[in-house]
């Protein structure tokens, strides 16, 4: 029986305490509805390659920001730039190194819009309220990002690094973090980053967010601390697609309820917890064209498992729609039901309308990335899913 969670998704026992290279991207999003909460993830603004101005302290960087016209790139010299609130422009201003410098700065805006950062270290981010338009490529985090109160903001998270970061008593539990619920979509995207050892959450939000492409490895529980890669909490119309995880204490979980989230297209391949997807008390998300890969987990379960169920003070899930995923088998308990499951490719327990059988990956029995778990020819599922692509990731 799996170990019960409480509402802030502790365990309620000892036993739960769980003591690559870079990913390739392709993340086969092609026939993905729309769905209510999320939004298509919006390219970055075009970097500019010249820089029209310089600073190289928390002062002149401030002054030359409050100069700065729409367009104009803000280079910034080796050294360390406090704390940057950067402010409101009617277009795209870049701040970034100078070639072959590197920048520190702590960020922190509220009601800024316009911004890209570029190519810089990032000691903690709090974007607040009415922030919108703004872009962080390319940067190394070595703390949390904590967005709070924003909607349909057009914030783009994209090719940055959350290393070894951990989460000690009465800090933030997560590398990025939306505190916050709310029906409006937070217009939030995180996508092609690697989110990599360390015992902080990568993700955890309350909030519909795009998350898209990215990496988690080895994000294991180090503490007291329950460490999960992604958390969604309520989350209406999150998009969780195209991920990969990879020895990770948890997978994508929702153990206090979550609503219309898209899960689709990723790999998890965790190695010691045996439920790779859990969502407790959805009200109608979708699972499909997942992979999860078999294996020896721990409590003498597989790896590989999804789990549709509730904690007992809580609503029921219902609507739940699962189709199209490799994985070893679907568990649907405490009262939770399912709209639509089949076209899943199960080792075992499959239902009337799904296949049982072992997949064949074109990466072996242990692939080494995640395009490694696409189906080979010949697999049982390859071309059997209900959209006619294989089962699995696309």
């Amino acid at each position: 029986m799996q170990p019960s969670i409480n509402r802030s998704g502790r365990t309620a026992g000892a036993a739960f305490m769980l003591a690559l290279s870079w990913l390739a991207w392709g993340c086969g999003g092609e026939g993905s509805a729309h769905v209510q909460g999320s939004s298509t993830a919006p390219p970055p603004p075009s970097a500019s390659s010249t820089c029209d101005r310089t600073a190289t302290n928390a002062a002149t960087l401030a002054s030359q920001w409050s100069a700065a016209t729409a367009g104009q790139t803000i280079c910034l010299a080796t050294g360390s730039y406090g704390t940057f609130a950067a402010g409101t422009k009617p277009g795209m201003v870049t701040v970034k190194p100078q070639s072959g410098a590197t920048a520190t700065l702590a960020v922190r805006f509220n009601g800024a819009n316009n911004v890209r950062l570029e190519g810089l270290t990032i000691t903690s981010a709090v974007l607040l309220g009415s922030t919108r338009d703004v872009t962080i490529t390319g940067s190394r985090f070595t703390g949390a990002a904590t967005i709070d109160g924003v909607a349909n903001s057009n914030i783009l998270f994209d090719g940055n690094t959350h290393l070894d970061i951990n989460a000690p008593t009465g800090s933030v539990p997560a590398r990025i973090h939306l505190p916050y619920s709310s029906s409006t979509p937070s217009g939030v995207t995180i996508q092609n980053s690697r989110f990599e050892g360390g015992d902080a959450d990568g993700i955890q939000t309350g909030v519909g967010v795009n998350i898209l492409n990215n990496q988690f490895k080895d994000i294991q529980e180090n503490g007291p601390n329950h460490t999960d890669s992604i958390q969604l909490l309520g989350a209406p119309g999150a998009v969780v697609r195209g991920n990969y995880f990879l020895n990770c204490a948890t997978g994508i979980v929702a153990y206090d309820g979550v609503e219309r989230a898209v899960i689709e297209d990723n790999v998890l391949d965790l190695r010691g917890r045996p439920w790779a997807i859990e969502l407790y008390s959805d009200d109608g998300s979708i699972v499909r064209h997942n992979t999860l890969q078999y294996g020896a987990c721990d409590w003498n379960l597989p790896c590989g498992l999804i789990d549709i169920t509730r904690k007992t003070a809580d609503d029921v899930g219902r609507g739940t729609v699962i189709v199209d995923n490799v994985a070893t088998e679907i568990s649907v308990s405490n009262g939770s039901t399912v709209a639509e499951r089949h076209h899943n490719l199960l080792r075992r327990d499959a239902q009337s309308g799904e296949l049982t059988g072992a997949p064949v990956f074109v990466g072996g029995a242990n692939p080494t990335d995640r395009s490694g778990f696409r189906l080979a020819t010949g697999s049982p599922g390859k071309g059997a899913a209900s959209d006619g692509t294989d089962v699995g990731i696309r």
